[in-house]
């Protein structure tokens, strides 16, 4: 082999390696397509479809433009839940104005004390995090005795109303005895112009007929699976064709109670 055949060779093994490691640093990443004070703000539309979403996770939540539907994504397919409750999987050129999304892989996994509300669930989240100064994807699978979730009314186009007033008024969906997974995440209080901070929740049954955003839920007498899988870092992708994300909205402590 030639010098210069050596050289090409070194060329493409470092440039598989950097690509390798590029795709191994994005797969233990964050991606978010926008943030949520933008939602919270009325930015209602994006650019990301959920076509796009395969090459950036197979695990993650959102909603769609217009607040069309909730989001969840699991195993590598998106689902949307309609105004109406009803869950399907989402066609591929529906557009995304604000999503969450990673390749889940466990680091940790126990079973969870299943007595008590939704709040003591956040609680029992925090006590077992390895650290709560980092991000992780968090994914709960079992029989959950009764789950409140919430959904969405499709928006106009030029709807420019804040999130939280919209949603006074959002449709709400319950089920009892109900086996699923819930699917999301834990954000670190610097997080919290970005996603939901501590926790963003939603949920998906495993006959997939319900889901939604997690409102409320009871946990006694359930059987209960946590896995955990903690992250390295964000990948942050803003809507820079919205014509609502060029306005100036309120970011500060008030914004950021959730949703």
């Amino acid at each position: 082999m030639t010098a210069r055949a050596v050289l090409a060779a070194l060329s493409l093994s470092m440039a598989t390696g950097a690509l390798a490691d590029e795709q191994a640093r994005n797969a233990d990443e964050i991606f978010h397509y926008s943030v949520m004070d933008a939602l919270r703000n009325g930015v209602y539309q994006g650019a990301l479809s959920v076509k796009d979403v395969v090459s950036v996770g197979d695990f993650g939540l959102g909603t769609f433009n217009n607040l069309d539907g909730e989001l969840v994504g699991l195993d590598g397919v998106i689902y949307r839940i309609a105004p109406d409750g009803k869950v399907a999987a989402a066609e591929a050129d529906r557009k995304i104005p604000f999503g969450s999304f990673t390749f889940f892989k466990a680091d940790k996994s126990t079973s969870l004390n299943t007595t008590g509300s939704f709040d003591d669930l956040h609680q029992q989240l925090l006590d077992v995090l390895p650290s709560r100064n980092h991000l992780y994807a968090i994914r709960i699978t079992g029989t959950f005795p009764e789950v409140v979730a919430g959904g969405s009314h499709r928006v106009a186009d030029d709807e420019k109303t804040p999130l939280a007033e919209i949603l006074k008024t959002r449709p709400q969906y319950s089920a009892k005895d109900v086996k699923g997974t819930v699917v999301g995440y834990y954000s670190p209080p610097y997080v919290g112009g970005i996603d939901l901070a501590p926790f963003h929740l939603h949920f998906i049954s495993d006959d997939k007929t319900f889901g939604g955003h997690i409102l409320s839920m009871t946990l006694t007498g359930g059987e209960l699976q946590l896995s955990l899988d903690q992250k390295k870092g964000l990948d942050i992708s803003l809507p820079h064709e919205s014509p609502q994300f060029l306005q100036p909205w309120k970011s500060d402590g008030t914004a950021r109670k959730g949703y």
